[in-house]
């Protein structure tokens, strides 16, 4: 029998009813597999270290991805509301961040595959394009405990996004990033009727779809994001006390924010920046109906803020919205700094869980290994947010090497010297063999198998 840490029971126990009892069982020591192996994340390499773990034929194993009958969107439910558990305050607006990333992948065999404008490896003047998978994630921001230098981005759903090429390839609809990011809000509304969002993307993201969406649903979703600096502003529409469907939906046309960023009256604040840092900006603000030219003429009230360029600290002009009119300009500019932290989430799980090494292919391997490669990374916080105080302290880190805070890597760097500890090296046979080896050389044979970064 596998013995899982205690810190990882409420977990486990929560995502038990997206499975039958024996790919239950395979999937946790697979799970478990997977945080401790270092390198590529192939179910190989995993088989070698928890091999005597395993009931039956190897390649049951491999089939758990590709044949396995089991619900992702239950294992996202139960996600998600393990990780609401870690927000301090319930009647505070959950903070949701959506953005894409690409999810490298070569072969003639693989399922889905496309070019994609890869933003991580672009340059201003060069745009890199890669072979591979595009996915929109859909982060929780949640402040951990012990941990305040920044937030951290927790993914909790994704989906596969298909251009028109790929979606001709295999026979479905295109579905671009914006689209996803709205179906994923909707399961997150429906899942937890009682909570308010806040979601947090760039334009390719979060579209005026969506802020269309969010306006209908204004009691309950507010969106920040990206405006173009020649957006198509206009006075609110004159009264109409007749339902007549032939009224303006809008009023006289407004300068576009690049214009009116020149007569508005700036103003200056201190505001958290990328990097956990502080950075005085500049900026103007106003409130306008937005116009959406490809979304069927609709008409949206936003507040709109424009950050003042600064040469000296190469900050250029930058333009957001918010649907909510009545929303500090300022907040608007932190929660949209926020976002960053996405970008943070999506380096750790290349570096650190082996985004991008897995070798599968076929269609239903595809939708799974990824955005579960992504649940690991939540599963590993989550975890470590359960272990004791003492254990949570423990750094990876080495004597020419002193942290000052907390990142990702000794979070997995604790949950893998209590997996090693409980799990691992458990059985009573492992026991002897280690009781004959002195208590220094213990400790350093578990800080190397245990060593994240």
């Amino acid at each position: 029998m596998f013995l899982i840490p205690p810190a990882a029971e409420p977990l486990v126990e929560a995502v038990r009813d997206a499975f039958t009892r024996p790919t239950f069982e395979r999937f946790v020591v697979l799970m478990s597999g997977l945080i401790v192996t270092m390198g590529r994340r192939t179910v190989s390499r995993v088989l070698l270290l928890i091999q005597p773990h395993i009931k039956g034929h190897w390649c049951n194993c491999h089939r758990i991805w590709s044949q396995a009958r089991f619900s992702m969107w239950k294992l996202g439910m139960a996600l998600a509301r393990e990780t609401i558990k870690l927000l301090p305050a319930a009647d505070q607006p959950i903070v949701l961040i959506a953005d894409d990333t690409v999810d490298q992948k070569d072969g003639d065999c693989v399922w889905g595959v496309g070019t994609h404008y890869d933003s991580k490896r672009s340059t201003r003047r060069f745009k890199h394009v890669t072979f591979g998978h595009r996915w929109l994630v859909m982060c929780m921001l949640v402040w951990l405990p012990g941990i305040d230098r920044r937030p951290w981005a927790l993914p909790i759903l994704c989906g596969l996004c298909r251009d028109q090429t790929t979606a001709k390839q295999t026979g479905m609809r295109p579905k671009p990033a914006s689209v996803i990011s709205r179906q994923l809000l909707i399961c997150l509304m429906r899942w937890f009727p009682k909570k308010k969002f806040i979601l947090l993307g760039d334009s390719k993201a979060v579209s005026h779809a969506v802020a269309c969406f969010a306006n209908r649903h204004a009691d309950r979703v507010t969106v920040i994001s990206r405006l173009r600096s020649d957006g198509c502003l206009y006075t609110p529409p004159p009264p109409n006390k007749r339902t007549d469907p032939r009224a303006p939906k809008k009023g006289r046309k407004l300068p576009s924010p690049k214009q009116q960023i020149q007569t508005l009256a700036s103003q200056e604040a201190d505001i958290p920046w990328y990097g956990s840092t502080q950075r005085h900006v500049r900026y103007v603000s106003d409130t306008a109906m937005w116009y959406g030219k490809h979304d069927n003429e609709r008409t949206i009230p936003i507040r709109w803020v424009g950050v003042l360029a600064d040469p000296q600290h190469d900050l250029e002009e930058a333009y957001f919205y918010c649907t909510d009119p009545v929303l500090n300009p300022k907040r608007i500019i932190e929660l949209y700094a926020l976002r960053w932290n996405i970008e943070v989430t999506f380096e750790e799980a290349r570096g650190l869980l082996g985004l991008e090494t897995t070798r599968h292919w076929c269609r239903q391997s595809v939708l799974r290994v990824t955005p579960i490669l992504f649940g690991l990374f939540t599963a590993v916080t989550l975890i470590w947010s359960n272990l004791p105080e003492k254990k949570r302290r423990l750094l990876s880190q080495t004597p020419c090497y002193r942290k000052d805070h907390l990142t990702f890597a000794d979070a997995l760097y604790a949950l893998r010297r209590e997996l090693w500890q409980t799990s691992l090296m458990g059985t009573q046979h492992q026991k002897r063999c280690l009781s004959h080896l002195s208590r220094s050389l213990r400790q350093l044979l578990l800080w190397h198998l245990s060593a994240a970064a």
